[in-house]
C-alpha cells in the first residue's frame, strides 16, 4: 500500500486530506511540524510529502531543506500548501503548490499526477 505523509499543524487539514486519501486507497501518516515530519518520512519512507508552509518548529520550507539532505529521501516528491503567497525564486523548488483551501479535486489530482511521474522515474 501507497503511504502518503502529511506534515501540518493544522489538525481540520489532515482529517479532510487524510478521509480523501485514504478513501481513494493510500495509507496515511501524519505529523504536526517539521521536526516531527523528519522522524516520521525517516521510519515509513512515503511515497509522497504534502507539508505545510506554516508550522512550529520547523517551517515547511526549512523542513524541505533536511529532507532533501538525506539521501534517502532526497527523492520523495513534494507539495507544499500554503495560505500565503510564493515568491517566484520558490516555485521551482517544490513538485507542486497548493494555495489554500485546496480542493479535493487538486488534492486527488496531484497525488495521483505526482505518484505516477515517480513510478516512471523508476
Amino acid at each position: 500500500m501507497t503511504t502518503i505523509l502529511i506534515v501540518t499543524g493544522e489538525a481540520d487539514s489532515v482529517a479532510v486530506w487524510n478521509g480523501v486519501l485514504r478513501q481513494d486507497g493510500y495509507r496515511v501518516v501524519s505529523a504536526r511540524n517539521g521536526l516531527e515530519g523528519l522522524v516520521v518520512a525517516r521510519k515509513e519512507k512515503p511515497a509522497l510529502i504534502i507539508t505545510d508552509r506554516s508550522m512550529p518548529l520547523m517551517d515547511g520550507v526549512e523542513f524541505r531543506r533536511h529532507l532533501k539532505s538525506k539521501r534517502a529521501l532526497a527523492r520523495i516528491p513534494l507539495i507544499l500548501a500554503s495560505a500565503e503567497p510564493i515568491e517566484p525564486r520558490e516555485l521551482e523548488i517544490w513538485d507542486e503548490i497548493w494555495l489554500k483551501p485546496v480542493s479535493i479535486e487538486t488534492l486527488r489530482a496531484s497525488v495521483q499526477r505526482l505518484l505516477n511521474a515517480s513510478h516512471e522515474a523508476v
